[in-house]
């Protein structure tokens, strides 16, 4: 996961803890919503499904964040901060619900992380 866990920063850490949480969050997400697709919403199938292959995209994408962040690299401090970026804004674009409000804090959460974290990925020792 890390090339040198030892010299990787605790803040560093949790947001790659954060990221693989937010990686489960959105496999079950769009679990429910292939399910969601299958049983009893005959007209919305397509629209569901389309959905949960977006959500599992999300997770992918956590999941690369979550392992990238390790390597100390300030290509892959871009690429979440990105994914944080995109995630966050889209979060506003439809209803808002309580998983929303939960995905929305982790994302600040790692948001702020990697923010104190800057000096490891933009000017790695």
């Amino acid at each position: 996961m890390v090339e040198n866990p030892a010299k990787t920063p605790t803040v560093v850490r949790s947001a790659q803890a954060l990221f693989l949480l937010n990686t489960l969050i959105w496999l079950i997400l769009g679990v429910v919503s292939l399910v969601r697709a299958t049983n009893g919403y005959p007209g919305k199938v397509v629209m569901a499904a389309v959905i949960g292959v977006m959500m599992f995209g999300n997770a992918l994408l956590m999941l690369i964040s979550g392992l990238w962040i390790g390597k100390s690299r300030k290509l892959s401090f871009f690429f979440a901060l990105a994914v944080l970026a995109i995630n966050i804004i889209l979060t506003f674009t439809d209803q808002f619900g309580l998983t929303d409000f939960g995905t929305l804090v982790i994302d600040l959460t790692i948001l702020g992380l990697l923010l104190a974290a800057r000096r490891y990925f933009i000017h790695p020792a």
